[in-house]
């Protein structure tokens, strides 16, 4: 009788999975949709810096000074004071793929009104194409990376992170390359509308990524967007909630990051006016930093995971990205030298520890609830930095002469990476004296023990440093 009621078992089982369709993202083609996936920034971070790249001709083109030339990086910032918050409504509301389509549509025809903008000669036109390419730049992250989360979930996710993140700076590399070799050539017309050609190739990617994930849904007979988990949503209330560790960490995002993007901003220009580089070879040079970057972060991930310290790999970007200003600051002009290209390789080791680091620091500090309001809020925050701090810089190269300007541009830069030392610092004494959690190399484990401790059973932990 027992083995009669076995068999009925298994062949119930049996009948049940029968017809039961299977996950794409459980077999091989979740690789292909990666694929596609990883390709769908490529346009995004090609454009974001084609002013880099073609500063000075820009410049010359549209008679700007660099507190103008600046502001084509602001213009791109000021929409995300907001727009990843309504980034934020749109996932909640119907996923990822209306945000993805609507971000890369955004992407696309702001490239095309900025390249037609210089075309013509209008700077108040390249301004607004800009600020239309900066409502979409930030979600289109934003979306690419909750794709990858639906494939990937639960296998390989930081491997396909990873890879994302590396095939988009990869595409910096390529702008910072092959437009000044086209404008050179051709025009910087041609090199902008270059880049709106790329914008097309991503926008056809993300084409193709949505219509395999609406494929994949209605496979598995998903009728509607399932709710986000309270852990992904953005609400304002829960800001108070955050603790000083929270804050002061923030604090190093904003520093690291305009460190390194302010300098990256005016590149090219330093490189040609104080060392004698044509733009083709500043361009080779300032590529640099985010070719290390994409070949070093999943090595510096691979080794934060296993060994924690975290706080101390902050540190040293902050200290990286401070010498490597200070020594443009002692280095005379001289014409074509080889050592800015090895400087370039203390920034890139700078900003590929901050960026593989600072996003996985920050979800160990703040209560799981509070997650998806604490990335929301950095994305505000250090995008208020990158209105505020290119202008001032514009500011100070217009107005000082020593080193053709550059001299007090390094300085005021050499100062935010070490703000971003003196914060780096402040966090670690704080994660000692409380769980050592960013320390260690399980994070999650040493947080839960220290919340057992007898003197923090009553608290949360978003409240052990206040």
């Amino acid at each position: 009788m027992d083995d009669n009621f076995q068999e009925a078992k298994i062949y119930i089982l049996e009948e049940s999975t029968k017809d039961k369709p299977i996950d794409p993202s459980t077999t091989k083609k979740r690789y292909i949709t990666l694929f596609f996936a990883c390709l769908i920034c490529v346009g995004s971070y090609f454009c974001y810096h084609n002013p880099a790249a073609l500063e000075k001709k820009l410049k010359s083109k549209l008679n700007m000074t660099s507190v103008e030339y600046n502001l084509l990086y602001s213009v791109y910032s000021f929409p995300n004071l907001i727009f990843p918050i309504i980034g934020g409504v749109i996932m909640d509301k119907f996923g990822a793929r209306p945000l993805v389509f609507l971000s890369t549509i955004l992407v696309t025809a702001g490239q095309a009104i900025f390249a037609f903008g210089v075309s013509v000669g209008s700077f108040p036109l390249a301004l607004l194409g800009r600020g239309v390419f900066g409502c979409g730049g930030e979600n289109l992250d934003l979306g690419q990376s909750f794709i990858d989360i639906a494939w990937f979930e639960g296998r390989e996710l930081s491997m396909a992170f990873g890879l994302g993140s590396a095939i988009s700076m990869l595409g910096i590399v390529f702008n910072d390359n092959t437009e000044p070799v086209i404008a050179d050539k051709f025009n910087v017309d041609t090199g902008l509308w270059f880049g709106f050609l790329i914008c097309i190739g991503s926008l056809i990617a993300a084409l193709i990524v949505i219509v395999i994930d609406r494929r994949r849904e209605k496979l598995l007979g998903i009728k509607k967007k399932s709710e986000r988990p309270e852990s992904e949503k953005f609400k304002f209330k829960d800001i108070k909630e955050f603790d000083k560790t929270y804050w002061i960490l923030l604090i190093n995002c904003i520093t690291s990051e305009t460190s390194v993007y302010c300098f990256e901003y005016i590149a090219s220009g330093f490189f040609q006016d104080r060392f004698g580089f044509s733009s083709v070879e500043a361009g080779f040079i300032m590529s640099t930093t985010f070719f290390i970057a994409a070949l070093s972060s999943p090595i510096i991930g691979f080794i934060t995971d296993k060994f924690g310290k975290r706080m101390i790999f902050l540190i040293s970007s902050g200290l990286f990205s401070t010498l490597f200003h200070i020594s443009f600051m002692i280095i005379p002009d001289t014409n074509k030298p080889i050592y800015p290209l090895f400087f370039m390789l203390l920034l890139g080791l700078s900003y590929s520890i901050y960026n593989t680091v600072y996003w996985a620091a920050l979800t160990y500090i703040v209560d799981s609830k509070l997650i998806g309001t604490a990335m929301g809020t950095s994305y505000v925050v250090s995008n208020l930095g990158l209105i505020l701090i290119p202008p001032l810089i514009g500011y100070v190269q217009d107005t000082t002469h020593l080193y053709k300007g550059y001299f007090w541009v390094s300085f005021c830069l050499a100062l935010l990476g070490f703000l971003g030392v003196l914060s780096g610092i402040w966090v670690h004494l704080i994660d000692m004296k409380n769980g050592k959690v960013l320390h260690s190399a399980d994070p999650v484990k040493a947080r839960n023990q220290w919340k057992l401790l007898p003197s923090n059973k009553s608290s949360v932990f978003v409240d052990i440093v206040n």
